[in-house]
């Protein structure tokens, strides 16, 4: 059936007179005449099949993206449906399978072309167009036969100028140009091919997805790399502020030297740090057994205090570039090789002790840092506060950092031999002076 539904030119202009489009409206008054007539000659070509004519609307309504226009190709998609019904003697179900439209909004589509014609005829057209299921019997109903049973005069096969839209300007939005240059392009030869047309589509949609995934993996291996440098940088300024101050020795001299007796002696005998060390050691073991005595604990401080007195009352005679209170005062200087485990110093003054100890309380809160020995961590002792701490290896830098940007402070660090820290852990002293 459906291939003897050809439409030839003739089908086409009655089709075209039928509609009863107003030209003035739909061309601005004929200024853009002759683009509607491009478009009008591009989409019916005389010879196509009620098939071929579908997938041109489909075409048509694949690419009017914006509202007006997609309106106003369905609407001229719908009154082809009736152009068609009208004048082709087909049937509901037949006309409802080629145009792939479900044969109940077919129904509805006829039931309102023909209610504007015949209103006196509402509930007789609402019974013959009520196709709730299958088994309706009016879906094998063609216009002849309703023609017939009803007693329709001439007037659905006259003109349809009734509805606003055969009056609609499209021409004036630019998006009817580019469709209009499209359809030039794709439908000016009677084979057209709505398959390949939506294939390609759709492999345009993959190919911008693709290139949109590939976009955002690129913005994300940016990001990532730039947080990676970012914090490469931030570290280095943490290490910056992290800087260790080895004393200096500005009261030896340096222009004294001494010579072995005998030189051959110094040639045959190598003596290094570890060696040292390791003399040191059996020494303070000999001590201890010559006299009877306990194994001694050294005091973890890289600076023996006998009284609170032997504090600095100006802490900034304890920089440790000038050495001017170990070296210049008590003639000494500290060993930074003493001992192998690690520990920290930090000594700072604050006029406000209370607040510098809630603020490094935060600390050892927010860094899971615990006490050494029974001593609470802050407590009060004469000049100001003290805490003895182990402070987790992973969070020491940063703990660090945040403890020297609190007050006037300064950091020593030394090595002790009074045993090693607990795994993963490094032993720091803070003592806060009052000022």
């Amino acid at each position: 059936m459906s291939e003897k539904i050809i439409y030839t030119e003739e089908n086409l202009l009655q089709f075209e007179s039928w509609l009863g489009l107003n030209y003035d409206a739909l061309t601005w008054q004929g200024r853009y005449e002759s683009e509607f007539v491009t478009f009008w000659q591009t989409f019916f070509v005389a010879g196509q099949s009620l098939e071929q004519m579908m997938e041109r609307f489909k075409y048509a309504l694949l690419y009017a993206q914006i509202g007006p226009l997609h309106s106003w190709f369905t609407w001229l998609r719908d009154c082809f449906f009736c152009y068609t019904f009208l004048n082709k003697n087909i049937s509901i179900i037949e006309l409802s399978r080629i145009v792939n439209i479900p044969y109940d909004s077919l129904g509805i589509i006829l039931r309102e072309y023909f209610l504007e014609h015949y209103p006196e005829y509402e509930e007789q057209l609402s019974q013959k167009f009520q196709l709730a299921n299958r088994i309706s019997p009016n879906l094998e109903l063609t216009y002849n036969q309703l023609a017939e049973e009803l007693g329709f005069d001439e007037r659905a096969l006259q003109k349809n100028n009734e509805s606003v839209l055969n009056s609609m300007e499209v021409t004036l939005y630019p998006e009817w140009q580019s469709l209009n240059k499209k359809m030039e392009q794709d439908l000016f030869h009677p084979n057209f091919d709505f398959s390949r047309i939506k294939t390609n589509l759709s492999f345009t949609r993959q190919l911008k997805l693709f290139r949109e995934i590939l976009i955002f993996l690129l913005i994300g291996v940016g990001l990532v790399y730039g947080i990676q440098k970012l914090n490469l940088k931030w570290e280095k300024s943490i290490l910056d502020q992290i800087s260790i101050y080895e004393p200096q020795l500005n009261w030896l001299d340096t222009s004294l030297s001494f010579q072995d007796n005998e030189a051959n002696a110094r040639q045959n005998f190598e003596l290094g740090a570890r060696e040292l060390d390791e003399v040191e050691t059996k020494e303070s073991q000999f001590d201890s057994l010559a006299f009877g005595d306990d194994i001694r604990y050294e005091e973890e401080s890289d600076v023996v205090l006998t009284s609170w007195d032997a504090l600095p009352k100006d802490f900034d005679t304890v920089e440790l570039e000038q050495s001017a209170y170990e070296e210049l005062k008590k003639r000494g200087y500290r060993d930074s090789r003493y001992g192998n485990t690690k520990v920290y110093r930090v000594l700072m003054r604050s006029v406000d002790t209370k607040t510098s100890k809630d603020r490094l309380n935060n600390l050892l809160q927010k860094y899971d840092v615990t006490r050494v020995d029974n001593v609470a961590p802050g407590k009060q002792v004469p000049g100001g506060i003290y805490y003895n701490l182990y402070v987790p290896r992973e969070y020491l830098k940063e703990f660090m950092a945040q403890v020297m940007d609190f007050d006037d402070a300064i950091l020593y660090e030394s090595r002790t031999r009074t045993g090693r820290n607990p795994p993963g852990k490094n032993k720091v002293f803070i003592w806060v002076k009052n000022i």
